[in-house]
């Protein structure tokens, strides 16, 4: 059973959006080599449009408010993976178009090709795609471990109520630091 790391929209144009950032992205990294060095596979989604945002529904609450800020288009500087975190040789990037990572995207199967009964989730927003990809996640009855430390949300209060009432009944939830230490716990067997 192999477990993949999904990094969920550490991107720069969400960073940008944000205060406080520098301590995240240091644990976040800091989570990131210690995974790469336990040989677990790491996958970055990031937000993207098309040119024109063809992807863009009258009906979907999000969308609008990004085409409304001509942002996160594909090849756009917003668009990439913030460079605290770039991804190392070999390691997928996905585009996603809604919140899920799952939702219309190749996740699952990437994730089945890797024979991933278990992922590991970090990223922004907590209660954006964290909480959209791990609920999908449960779905599809994957095994979860939310890195709370390694995600984060503009509401802090929120960010907790999710992390201890929603996420810990479900899944598991621990530091990236309590991660990194059972890994190596792995390793030394």
């Amino acid at each position: 059973m192999a477990t993949v790391l999904l990094i969920l929209d550490v991107q720069n144009g969400v960073i940008d959006r944000l205060e406080k950032t520098e301590p995240y992205l240091e644990r976040l990294a800091s989570t990131i080599t210690s995974a790469r060095k336990a040989n677990v596979k790491v996958v970055h989604v990031i937000t993207g449009f098309r040119l024109g945002y063809p992807e863009n529904h009258p009906n979907n609450s999000s969308v609008p408010s990004v085409v409304a800020r001509n942002e996160y288009l594909e090849g756009h500087s917003s668009v990439q993976v913030h460079p605290a975190i770039a991804p190392a040789s070999g390691e997928v990037v996905l585009t996603k178009r809604r919140v899920s990572a799952f939702f219309a995207t190749e996740l699952d199967m990437l994730l089945r090709c890797a024979n991933a009964e278990s992922i590991v989730v970090a990223g922004l927003i907590t209660s954006g795609a964290v909480l959209s990809t791990v609920r999908q996640a449960m779905d599809m009855d994957y095994r979860i471990t939310v890195l709370d430390d390694c995600c984060m949300d503009r509401d802090e209060e929120l960010h907790r109520v999710l992390m201890e009432k929603v996420f810990a009944h479900k899944t598991d939830v621990v530091s990236g630091k309590e991660w990194v230490e059972k890994l190596s716990m792995l390793d030394e067997r």
